[in-house]
């Protein structure tokens, strides 16, 4: 029975990969809020990573927006443009079977939310849009480093004029280029009067045919990501500006600034913070990291476009389009009898949690606990390995998380038959694994037989 009940609690945790939705701030009474959308496109960067930021390092001080920076989670992390076809064209009419039906309906419910008027879609274009022709990568056919409006003005209760408001947008971002070459200009699709098949399908058309303000930003794929999310901060900022809210940002707004923000080092919160992956630079494979059998596979990250996806027997960690690590897990049941321990650290006594990291500069102790291991990964010392002083020079390199050989579990473990008191039941994780294989009743049969995994703790050497 005990079997049988792992293999049901393992079974409910699989749940399809979905788009986040943030907010920043906090609603007017004019119903002012901004709605800005990222990854609707699954290979364009520049667009998701700008949307993200503005989750992770904006704080709105004034004004609120909403921001769902991976629309097309699912194509961003398999790199497509569309795993369904182009989530873009299923504005006006989609048909319930379709994979995007959700998703579609999903970004629609925000759009009509009674509190926002003005809609934000964040796409990068190859090329460089021109009005006129000038060769090959600058024309009137190509979308990249433009203000794209489907109309020059709308029946709105704010922000009707699109026309005057894309201008000034335009007109900021050009004082701030990066190169003068990368040069933004107004692109009007003229959307119902030319009857453009194709954008009548778009977001932006069905946000005007609501009475909202909507407005895409356009940057240009022939530039690194770092760039395309440069401008498109840009020209969010002036359309926060003229909506009259007000912000602070982590960064600098600058392409070395942007480019330092979306490259920071990565965390992974695994199973109710029990354990915390720290991707600093880190090896492509992990292994043996622990896997609840009796827990649901949930997960905390650092940015709302970092995702641990199952393959196969084993899963990923994605950050947006980039692959960040791969992880081959042990199974084991997971006790809750603690949430943090104790460490001496370079001879200061310090608790710790759980899922968190700590710097050492010359050596740590883990002081002995009753009826509990300690696994210190890549000391390779003893079954226990607490009381014993750890330095860097002891440890081997290949065990580490990271390249550089700096960065370490220490793991501990509930003995088998300890039966220590266990904390209420709590949920910390907000994501679930995608698609996560049930293991076979012989490995559930032999994590019933282990040392139950209690939380783990990183230890970085400086």
């Amino acid at each position: 029975m005990k079997i049988l009940a792992l293999l049901f609690s393992f079974i409910v945790s699989i749940f399809a990969l979905e788009f986040s939705v943030g907010e920043n701030g906090t609603s007017s009474e004019n119903n002012n809020t901004i709605l800005i959308l990222g990854g609707m496109q699954g290979d364009e960067p520049g667009g998701f990573h700008a949307a993200s930021l503005l989750l992770s390092d904006y704080n709105i001080t004034k004004g609120k927006i909403i921001v769902a920076p991976n629309l097309a989670f699912e194509s961003i992390i398999k790199r497509s443009r569309g795993v369904s076809g182009d989530l873009n064209r299923k504005f006006a009419e989609i048909n319930p079977k379709d994979p995007d039906f959700e998703t579609v309906q999903r970004i629609k419910s925000l759009i009509l939310k009674p509190e926002v008027s003005m809609v934000i879609n964040l796409h990068d274009g190859w090329g460089f849009y021109r009005p006129t022709y000038e060769n090959e990568l600058k024309n009137p056919k190509r979308w990249g480093n433009s203000s794209v409006i489907d109309t020059k003005e709308i029946n709105a209760s704010a922000y009707h004029n699109l026309e005057s408001i894309a201008k000034q947008t335009v007109e900021s971002v050009n004082a701030s280029l990066a190169d003068p070459r990368h040069k933004y200009f107004l692109k009007n699709t003229k959307t119902e009067e030319l009857n453009d098949t194709e954008m009548l399908k778009a977001l932006t058309y069905f946000v005007i045919s609501n009475q909202k303000a909507a407005f895409a930003n356009e940057a240009s794929k022939n530039l690194p990501v770092h760039l395309r999310a440069y401008y498109h901060l840009l020209a969010v900022e002036n359309y926060l500006k003229t909506a009259g809210l007000e912000w602070e940002r982590s960064f600098e707004l600058s392409p070395d600034g942007v480019y330092g923000a979306i490259n920071r080092e990565i965390e992974v919160k695994l199973f109710d913070d029990k354990i915390l992956l720290y991707l600093k630079n880190p090896r492509k494979s992990m292994n043996y990291i622990p896997f609840p059998v009796n827990k649901e596979l949930n997960y905390q990250t650092s940015n709302e476009l970092t995702a641990v996806v199952a393959e196969n027997n084993h899963f990923f960690i994605q950050y947006g389009n980039r692959f960040q690590s791969r992880i081959y897990p042990e199974y084991l049941e997971f006790s809750d009898a603690f949430e943090e321990v104790d460490f001496i650290i370079d001879g200061n006594e310090t608790s710790v949690p759980f899922a968190t990291r700590v710097k050492v500069k010359k050596e740590f102790v883990i002081p002995k606990i009753q009826n509990v291991r300690v696994n210190i990964i890549g000391f390779d010392h003893s079954k226990d390995e607490s009381n014993i002083i750890v330095t860097k020079n002891k440890m081997k390199t290949q065990y580490a998380l990271d390249d550089a050989g700096k960065i370490y579990r220490v793991e501990f473990y509930e003995l088998r038959g300890a039966n220590l008191q266990q904390l209420l039941e709590y949920q910390k994780g907000t994501k679930i694994i995608k698609n996560a294989k049930m293991p076979d009743i012989n490995t559930l049969k032999e994590a019933a037989r282990k040392d139950k995994f209690l939380g783990s703790v990183l230890v970085e050497f400086e």
